[in-house]
Protein backbone atom coordinates (compact mmCIF):
# COMPACT_ATOMS: atom_id res chain seq x y z
CA UNK A 1 0.00 0.00 0.00
CA UNK A 2 1.45 3.31 -1.04
CA UNK A 3 1.88 6.42 1.13
CA UNK A 4 -1.07 8.35 -0.47
CA UNK A 5 -3.38 5.47 0.45
CA UNK A 6 -2.30 5.70 4.08
CA UNK A 7 -2.95 9.44 4.01
CA UNK A 8 -6.44 8.91 2.62
CA UNK A 9 -7.28 6.30 5.27
CA UNK A 10 -6.05 8.59 8.05
CA UNK A 11 -8.13 11.49 6.78
CA UNK A 12 -11.24 9.27 6.53
CA UNK A 13 -10.79 8.01 10.11
CA UNK A 14 -10.41 11.55 11.41
CA UNK A 15 -13.58 12.67 9.60
CA UNK A 16 -15.59 9.74 11.04
CA UNK A 17 -14.38 10.60 14.54
CA UNK A 18 -15.44 14.23 14.19
CA UNK A 19 -18.82 13.19 12.79
CA UNK A 20 -19.43 10.78 15.65
CA UNK A 21 -18.97 13.45 18.31
CA UNK A 22 -20.66 16.30 16.46
CA UNK A 23 -24.02 17.61 17.91
CA UNK A 24 -26.93 15.79 16.33
CA UNK A 25 -24.72 13.27 14.60
CA UNK A 26 -26.93 10.31 15.58
CA UNK A 27 -30.23 12.16 15.60
CA UNK A 28 -32.72 11.73 12.87
CA UNK A 29 -33.44 14.47 10.35
CA UNK A 30 -34.95 17.54 12.12
CA UNK A 31 -34.28 16.04 15.58
CA UNK A 32 -31.99 17.25 18.35
CA UNK A 33 -29.27 15.13 19.83
CA UNK A 34 -30.04 13.59 23.24
CA UNK A 35 -28.70 15.67 26.13
CA UNK A 36 -25.56 14.51 27.91
CA UNK A 37 -26.10 12.51 31.09
CA UNK A 38 -26.31 14.56 34.30
CA UNK A 39 -23.37 14.59 36.67
CA UNK A 40 -23.26 12.36 39.71
CA UNK A 41 -25.38 13.36 42.76
CA UNK A 42 -27.56 15.61 40.54
CA UNK A 43 -31.15 16.29 41.68
CA UNK A 44 -33.90 18.12 39.73
CA UNK A 45 -34.80 21.59 41.05
CA UNK A 46 -38.47 21.26 40.18
CA UNK A 47 -40.71 22.79 37.53
CA UNK A 48 -40.11 26.46 36.70
CA UNK A 49 -43.42 28.36 36.94
CA UNK A 50 -43.65 32.02 35.87
CA UNK A 51 -44.82 34.38 38.68
CA UNK A 52 -48.48 35.33 38.73
CA UNK A 53 -49.42 39.01 38.48
CA UNK A 54 -49.56 40.79 41.82
CA UNK A 55 -53.17 41.00 43.02
CA UNK A 56 -54.37 44.57 43.11
CA UNK A 57 -51.87 45.80 40.51
CA UNK A 58 -54.38 47.55 38.30
CA UNK A 59 -53.22 47.82 34.67
CA UNK A 60 -52.79 51.19 32.96
CA UNK A 61 -53.59 50.42 29.28
CA UNK A 62 -51.70 52.55 26.75
CA UNK A 63 -50.38 54.80 29.56
CA UNK A 64 -46.70 54.56 30.50
CA UNK A 65 -45.79 55.02 34.13
CA UNK A 66 -43.90 57.15 34.87
CA UNK A 67 -44.61 59.47 31.98
CA UNK A 68 -41.13 60.99 32.30
CA UNK A 69 -38.01 59.65 33.99
CA UNK A 70 -34.50 61.07 34.18
CA UNK A 71 -32.20 59.38 36.65
CA UNK A 72 -33.95 59.31 40.03
CA UNK A 73 -36.46 61.95 38.92
CA UNK A 74 -39.92 60.67 37.89
CA UNK A 75 -43.02 62.58 36.85
CA UNK A 76 -46.57 61.30 36.37
CA UNK A 77 -49.73 63.17 35.42
CA UNK A 78 -53.28 62.10 36.18
CA UNK A 79 -56.77 63.40 35.46
CA UNK A 80 -60.35 62.40 36.15
CA UNK A 81 -63.69 63.41 34.60
CA UNK A 82 -67.04 62.15 35.91
CA UNK A 83 -70.15 63.18 33.96
CA UNK A 84 -73.49 62.26 35.54
CA UNK A 85 -77.17 62.23 34.66
CA UNK A 86 -79.85 61.44 37.23
CA UNK A 87 -83.55 61.31 38.06
CA UNK A 88 -84.51 62.12 41.66
CA UNK A 89 -87.59 62.55 43.82
CA UNK A 90 -89.21 65.92 44.45
CA UNK A 91 -87.74 66.27 47.95
CA UNK A 92 -84.12 65.63 46.97
CA UNK A 93 -81.69 68.36 48.03
CA UNK A 94 -77.92 68.56 47.52
CA UNK A 95 -77.67 70.60 50.74
CA UNK A 96 -79.09 67.59 52.63
CA UNK A 97 -76.54 65.21 51.11
CA UNK A 98 -78.45 64.07 48.02
CA UNK A 99 -76.54 63.70 44.77
CA UNK A 100 -78.97 65.94 42.84
CA UNK A 101 -81.71 68.43 43.74
CA UNK A 102 -83.61 67.92 40.47
CA UNK A 103 -83.55 65.78 37.34
CA UNK A 104 -80.67 66.64 35.04
CA UNK A 105 -76.95 66.61 34.50
CA UNK A 106 -74.03 67.23 36.81
CA UNK A 107 -70.28 67.33 36.37
CA UNK A 108 -69.50 65.35 39.49
CA UNK A 109 -65.73 65.71 39.38
CA UNK A 110 -63.04 67.14 37.12
CA UNK A 111 -59.55 66.86 38.57
CA UNK A 112 -55.97 67.07 37.35
CA UNK A 113 -52.77 66.39 39.21
CA UNK A 114 -49.07 65.64 39.19
CA UNK A 115 -47.09 63.23 41.31
CA UNK A 116 -43.65 61.76 41.17
CA UNK A 117 -40.24 61.38 42.69
CA UNK A 118 -37.79 64.23 43.19
CA UNK A 119 -34.96 62.01 44.39
CA UNK A 120 -34.56 58.58 45.91
CA UNK A 121 -36.95 58.21 48.88
CA UNK A 122 -38.60 61.61 48.24
CA UNK A 123 -42.00 61.87 46.52
CA UNK A 124 -44.52 64.64 45.95
CA UNK A 125 -48.22 64.90 44.97
CA UNK A 126 -50.39 67.76 43.71
CA UNK A 127 -54.09 67.61 42.77
CA UNK A 128 -56.46 70.37 41.68
CA UNK A 129 -60.25 70.06 41.83
CA UNK A 130 -61.50 72.07 38.85
CA UNK A 131 -65.15 71.71 39.89
CA UNK A 132 -64.68 71.90 43.66
CA UNK A 133 -68.18 70.97 44.78
CA UNK A 134 -67.27 71.91 48.36
CA UNK A 135 -66.10 75.52 47.95
CA UNK A 136 -67.54 76.67 44.61
CA UNK A 137 -64.25 77.45 42.89
CA UNK A 138 -60.94 75.94 41.83
CA UNK A 139 -59.21 74.42 44.82
CA UNK A 140 -55.97 72.62 45.49
CA UNK A 141 -57.00 69.56 47.48
CA UNK A 142 -53.71 67.63 47.62
CA UNK A 143 -50.22 69.11 48.03
CA UNK A 144 -47.69 67.10 50.01
CA UNK A 145 -44.15 65.77 50.18
CA UNK A 146 -43.36 62.24 51.39
CA UNK A 147 -40.05 60.93 52.65
CA UNK A 148 -39.63 57.14 52.91
CA UNK A 149 -36.14 56.55 54.33
CA UNK A 150 -36.69 52.85 55.11
CA UNK A 151 -39.14 50.16 54.08
CA UNK A 152 -41.28 50.39 57.21
CA UNK A 153 -41.58 54.16 57.66
CA UNK A 154 -42.77 57.14 55.64
CA UNK A 155 -43.21 60.76 56.72
CA UNK A 156 -45.65 63.09 54.91
CA UNK A 157 -46.08 66.85 55.25
CA UNK A 158 -48.68 69.03 53.54
CA UNK A 159 -52.31 68.68 52.50
CA UNK A 160 -54.10 65.40 51.90
CA UNK A 161 -56.48 62.86 53.38
CA UNK A 162 -55.88 61.99 57.04
CA UNK A 163 -55.95 58.30 57.94
CA UNK A 164 -59.49 58.11 59.29
CA UNK A 165 -62.32 56.05 57.71
CA UNK A 166 -61.68 53.58 54.90
CA UNK A 167 -64.45 55.01 52.73
CA UNK A 168 -63.03 58.54 53.00
CA UNK A 169 -59.54 57.32 52.15
CA UNK A 170 -60.88 55.51 49.07
CA UNK A 171 -60.27 57.37 45.79
CA UNK A 172 -63.52 58.46 44.13
CA UNK A 173 -62.13 57.26 40.80
CA UNK A 174 -61.89 53.63 41.94
CA UNK A 175 -65.17 53.07 43.76
CA UNK A 176 -67.75 50.35 43.08
CA UNK A 177 -70.68 52.77 43.45
CA UNK A 178 -71.10 56.35 42.25
CA UNK A 179 -71.10 57.86 45.74
CA UNK A 180 -69.70 57.07 49.17
CA UNK A 181 -72.15 56.33 52.04
CA UNK A 182 -74.79 58.99 52.72
CA UNK A 183 -73.07 60.80 55.62
CA UNK A 184 -70.08 61.84 53.48
CA UNK A 185 -72.07 64.12 51.16
CA UNK A 186 -74.13 65.38 54.10
CA UNK A 187 -71.07 66.48 56.08
CA UNK A 188 -69.36 68.02 53.08
CA UNK A 189 -72.46 70.01 52.13
CA UNK A 190 -72.96 71.25 55.70
CA UNK A 191 -69.20 71.73 56.25
CA UNK A 192 -69.12 69.60 59.40
CA UNK A 193 -66.13 67.44 60.27
CA UNK A 194 -67.20 64.43 62.30
CA UNK A 195 -67.46 61.11 60.43
CA UNK A 196 -65.65 62.52 57.39
CA UNK A 197 -62.57 64.69 58.01
CA UNK A 198 -62.12 65.80 54.41
CA UNK A 199 -58.67 67.06 53.37
CA UNK A 200 -56.38 68.39 56.08
CA UNK A 201 -53.01 70.15 56.37
CA UNK A 202 -50.58 68.53 58.75
CA UNK A 203 -47.85 65.99 59.37
CA UNK A 204 -48.22 62.21 59.42
CA UNK A 205 -46.02 59.17 59.92
CA UNK A 206 -46.94 55.69 58.71
CA UNK A 207 -45.73 52.43 57.28
CA UNK A 208 -46.14 48.68 57.13
CA UNK A 209 -44.16 45.86 58.72
CA UNK A 210 -45.11 42.31 57.78
CA UNK A 211 -48.89 42.02 58.33
CA UNK A 212 -49.23 45.23 60.35
CA UNK A 213 -49.68 48.83 59.19
CA UNK A 214 -50.04 52.10 61.04
CA UNK A 215 -50.48 55.85 60.65
CA UNK A 216 -50.11 58.65 63.21
CA UNK A 217 -50.91 62.25 62.36
CA UNK A 218 -51.39 65.77 63.64
CA UNK A 219 -53.42 68.30 61.59
CA UNK A 220 -54.99 71.74 61.84
CA UNK A 221 -58.43 70.18 62.29
CA UNK A 222 -60.30 72.71 60.12
CA UNK A 223 -60.92 73.51 56.49
CA UNK A 224 -58.66 75.79 54.48
CA UNK A 225 -55.01 75.29 53.58
CA UNK A 226 -53.26 78.63 53.12
CA UNK A 227 -54.65 80.61 56.08
CA UNK A 228 -53.22 78.33 58.75
CA UNK A 229 -54.98 76.99 61.82
CA UNK A 230 -57.88 79.21 62.91
CA UNK A 231 -58.72 77.04 65.93
CA UNK A 232 -57.22 77.01 69.40
CA UNK A 233 -56.08 73.39 69.11
CA UNK A 234 -55.04 70.67 66.70
CA UNK A 235 -56.40 67.34 65.47
CA UNK A 236 -54.58 64.16 66.57
CA UNK A 237 -55.16 60.88 64.75
CA UNK A 238 -54.14 57.23 64.86
CA UNK A 239 -54.91 54.30 62.54
CA UNK A 240 -53.75 50.73 63.21
CA UNK A 241 -54.41 47.62 61.20
CA UNK A 242 -53.48 44.15 60.09
CA UNK A 243 -53.96 42.36 56.80
CA UNK A 244 -52.74 39.70 54.41
CA UNK A 245 -52.20 40.14 50.68
CA UNK A 246 -52.37 43.24 48.52
CA UNK A 247 -55.86 44.75 48.15
CA UNK A 248 -54.79 47.44 45.69
CA UNK A 249 -56.29 50.89 45.17
CA UNK A 250 -59.62 49.68 43.73
CA UNK A 251 -62.72 48.69 45.70
CA UNK A 252 -63.52 46.12 43.01
CA UNK A 253 -61.52 42.91 42.60
CA UNK A 254 -60.84 43.31 38.88
CA UNK A 255 -57.68 41.24 38.92
CA UNK A 256 -59.04 38.31 40.93
CA UNK A 257 -56.63 36.16 42.89
CA UNK A 258 -56.32 34.41 46.22
CA UNK A 259 -58.05 35.46 49.42
CA UNK A 260 -56.84 38.82 50.79
CA UNK A 261 -58.08 40.82 53.76
CA UNK A 262 -57.48 43.93 55.86
CA UNK A 263 -58.84 45.04 59.22
CA UNK A 264 -58.24 48.42 60.87
CA UNK A 265 -59.27 50.59 63.80
CA UNK A 266 -58.87 54.36 63.87
CA UNK A 267 -59.64 57.33 66.09
CA UNK A 268 -59.06 61.05 66.42
CA UNK A 269 -59.35 63.94 68.86
CA UNK A 270 -59.99 67.39 67.40
CA UNK A 271 -59.71 70.47 69.60
CA UNK A 272 -61.96 72.70 67.50
CA UNK A 273 -62.63 76.37 68.22
CA UNK A 274 -66.12 75.72 69.56
CA UNK A 275 -65.99 72.07 70.59
CA UNK A 276 -63.88 69.08 71.42
CA UNK A 277 -64.69 66.39 68.85
CA UNK A 278 -63.88 62.73 69.35
CA UNK A 279 -64.20 60.09 66.67
CA UNK A 280 -63.58 56.37 66.35
CA UNK A 281 -64.20 53.64 63.81
CA UNK A 282 -63.35 50.22 62.49
CA UNK A 283 -63.39 48.72 59.01
CA UNK A 284 -62.93 45.38 57.26
CA UNK A 285 -62.13 44.62 53.61
CA UNK A 286 -62.03 41.22 51.86
CA UNK A 287 -61.23 40.19 48.29
CA UNK A 288 -61.27 36.80 46.63
CA UNK A 289 -61.53 35.70 43.02
CA UNK A 290 -63.60 38.67 41.77
CA UNK A 291 -65.60 39.16 44.97
CA UNK A 292 -65.00 42.25 47.12
CA UNK A 293 -66.58 43.05 50.48
CA UNK A 294 -66.19 46.21 52.59
CA UNK A 295 -67.80 47.12 55.92
CA UNK A 296 -67.28 50.02 58.30
CA UNK A 297 -68.72 51.55 61.49
CA UNK A 298 -67.99 55.14 62.58
CA UNK A 299 -68.89 57.24 65.61
CA UNK A 300 -68.19 60.84 66.59
CA UNK A 301 -69.19 63.17 69.41
CA UNK A 302 -68.74 66.95 69.74
CA UNK A 303 -68.77 68.50 73.22
CA UNK A 304 -69.05 72.32 73.24
CA UNK A 305 -66.10 74.17 74.76
CA UNK A 306 -67.87 76.36 77.36
CA UNK A 307 -65.72 77.26 80.35
CA UNK A 308 -67.52 77.44 83.67
CA UNK A 309 -70.95 76.41 82.35
CA UNK A 310 -72.70 73.06 82.59
CA UNK A 311 -73.05 71.43 79.16
CA UNK A 312 -76.27 69.43 78.84
CA UNK A 313 -76.69 66.35 76.73
CA UNK A 314 -78.77 68.34 74.23
CA UNK A 315 -75.83 70.69 73.64
CA UNK A 316 -73.70 67.75 72.52
CA UNK A 317 -73.69 66.53 68.93
CA UNK A 318 -73.32 62.77 68.62
CA UNK A 319 -73.38 60.95 65.29
CA UNK A 320 -72.81 57.45 63.96
CA UNK A 321 -72.96 55.61 60.66
CA UNK A 322 -72.24 52.15 59.30
CA UNK A 323 -72.41 50.28 56.02
CA UNK A 324 -71.80 46.91 54.38
CA UNK A 325 -70.94 46.74 50.68
CA UNK A 326 -70.25 43.89 48.26
CA UNK A 327 -69.44 43.63 44.57
CA UNK A 328 -68.73 40.76 42.21
CA UNK A 329 -66.96 40.85 38.84
CA UNK A 330 -68.89 38.34 36.76
CA UNK A 331 -66.76 35.54 35.23
CA UNK A 332 -67.84 36.28 31.67
CA UNK A 333 -65.67 36.18 28.55
CA UNK A 334 -66.36 39.67 27.22
CA UNK A 335 -63.02 40.37 25.58
CA UNK A 336 -61.69 43.65 27.03
CA UNK A 337 -64.81 44.34 29.13
CA UNK A 338 -65.47 43.54 32.79
CA UNK A 339 -69.00 43.54 34.21
CA UNK A 340 -69.66 43.98 37.93
CA UNK A 341 -72.73 44.06 40.14
CA UNK A 342 -72.54 45.87 43.50
CA UNK A 343 -74.82 46.44 46.51
CA UNK A 344 -74.51 48.54 49.66
CA UNK A 345 -76.66 49.09 52.74
CA UNK A 346 -75.83 52.15 54.85
CA UNK A 347 -77.51 53.65 57.90
CA UNK A 348 -76.81 56.77 59.94
CA UNK A 349 -78.08 58.93 62.80
CA UNK A 350 -76.89 62.51 62.43
CA UNK A 351 -77.97 63.45 65.99
CA UNK A 352 -78.36 60.68 68.51
CA UNK A 353 -80.39 62.87 70.92
CA UNK A 354 -83.00 63.90 68.32
CA UNK A 355 -85.35 61.70 66.26
CA UNK A 356 -85.76 63.37 62.86
CA UNK A 357 -85.17 62.94 59.12
CA UNK A 358 -81.44 62.64 59.84
CA UNK A 359 -82.07 59.07 61.03
CA UNK A 360 -81.82 57.47 57.59
CA UNK A 361 -81.00 54.23 55.86
CA UNK A 362 -79.97 53.89 52.25
CA UNK A 363 -79.84 50.95 49.85
CA UNK A 364 -77.74 51.33 46.70
CA UNK A 365 -77.61 48.83 43.83
CA UNK A 366 -75.31 49.25 40.87
CA UNK A 367 -74.02 47.76 37.64
CA UNK A 368 -70.59 48.73 36.31
CA UNK A 369 -69.09 48.20 32.87
CA UNK A 370 -65.29 48.48 32.88
CA UNK A 371 -64.02 49.13 29.37
CA UNK A 372 -60.42 49.65 30.51
CA UNK A 373 -60.57 49.01 34.26
CA UNK A 374 -61.32 52.31 36.05
CA UNK A 375 -59.73 54.34 33.25
CA UNK A 376 -62.95 54.15 31.25
CA UNK A 377 -66.11 52.85 32.89
CA UNK A 378 -69.89 53.35 32.92
CA UNK A 379 -71.91 53.08 36.15
CA UNK A 380 -75.67 52.81 36.77
CA UNK A 381 -77.01 53.15 40.34
CA UNK A 382 -80.39 53.00 41.99
CA UNK A 383 -80.57 54.56 45.47
CA UNK A 384 -83.46 53.94 47.84
CA UNK A 385 -83.54 56.27 50.88
CA UNK A 386 -85.86 55.94 53.85
CA UNK A 387 -86.22 58.31 56.82
CA UNK A 388 -86.77 56.46 60.10
CA UNK A 389 -88.34 59.49 61.84
CA UNK A 390 -89.88 62.79 60.83
CA UNK A 391 -91.22 63.42 57.34
CA UNK A 392 -91.14 60.67 54.72
CA UNK A 393 -89.20 62.34 51.89
CA UNK A 394 -89.32 61.53 48.21
CA UNK A 395 -85.58 61.45 47.49
CA UNK A 396 -84.83 58.17 45.72
CA UNK A 397 -82.35 58.35 42.83
CA UNK A 398 -81.53 56.69 39.51
CA UNK A 399 -78.15 57.84 38.18
CA UNK A 400 -75.86 57.10 35.26
CA UNK A 401 -72.22 58.17 35.30
CA UNK A 402 -69.43 57.93 32.73
CA UNK A 403 -65.83 58.20 33.93
CA UNK A 404 -62.61 58.76 32.02
CA UNK A 405 -59.39 58.72 34.02
CA UNK A 406 -55.68 58.25 33.60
Amino acid sequence: MTRPVYSRLAALALACSLLAFAPGAWAGEGEEAPPPPPPEQWEPAGEVVPPTPTAGAEPRPFIPSPLFKLGDFELDAHARVQALFGLVGDDADVAAGDLLSADGFRLRRARVGLDGQIAADWRFALELDLVDEENGGSSLIVANVTWAPIEYVWVRAGAGKPGFSRTSLQSSGRMQLIERPLWVNLERSTKTLMLDLGHQVGLSVGGQASLFFYELGVYNGGRGFSVGDLNDGLLYLVRLGVGMGELGASEADLEGGDFRWRFAINGYLNYDAAAEIRGAGTDLSLKWNGLAFHAEALWAKAIPSVDGDVVSVLDESERWGMYAQAGYVLPLDLSALDLEVALRFAIMDDQVHIDDEGDTWELTAGVNVYFFAHHLKAMVNYVRREELHGADLSNDLVAFMLQAMF
